[in-house]
């Protein structure tokens, strides 16, 4: 029984990993302000639409090093169905350990799985003085959501401190589409 148990456990498994997503993900706006001058040398993150997918690009150059980072992060979600405000998740956490670790919130872990599939380096603190941190490409994979996601539209905003000071805020939004939709 334990060679059935271990049968059908990894054919379940292998089956959600493969199966095929109804849904597709699509940012409409991935803004970023930065409040720190003196510490940000450079900064230009966009939005390219590319074959029915938006993806994000972008840099980001720091005049020092950046040590300690501590993070806000809020993600609020409205289904299509009856857009009632869903707060998916509210935290203030240090960004360097959350980058380290693993994590308990699922939707973390797959956001830092699909973050660091995209950046050019090793995405960890401290952030270095004069290296490009560039984004390319980046989007949500459906592959590495869950197969069902309710259709719906997103907004998370992202602020960084350092220092007791905001740094930066990132405002993204989007939306869950089926992909019947154009």
């Amino acid at each position: 029984t334990s060679t059935l148990f271990w049968l059908l456990w990894f054919t379940n498994h292998i089956c959600l990993k493969c199966e095929e997503r109804s849904f597709r993900i699509k940012m409409n706006e991935f803004a970023v302000k930065y409040k720190m001058r003196d510490l940000i040398q450079h900064i230009d993150f966009r939005i390219v639409n590319l074959n029915n997918r938006s993806y994000v690009n972008g840099e980001m150059i720091v005049k020092s090093d950046v040590e300690d980072i501590l993070m806000h992060t809020t993600m609020d979600f409205w289904k299509t169905s009856n857009q009632k405000k869903i707060k998916l998740y509210d935290g203030r956490l240090d960004a360097c350990q959350f980058l380290k670790t693993s994590h308990r919130n699922g939707l973390f872990k797959i956001y830092v799985k699909s973050f660091k599939k995209h950046i050019h380096g090793n995405l960890s603190c401290p952030l270095r003085t004069n290296f490009n941190y560039t984004l390319t490409n980046w989007h949500m994979d459906e592959k590495d959501l869950p197969p069902f996601v309710p259709l719906g539209t997103f907004r998370t905003v992202t602020e960084y401190f350092t220092q007791d000071r905001l740094a930066l805020r990132i405002v993204t939004q989007g939306k869950v589409l089926s992909y019947k939709t154009n």
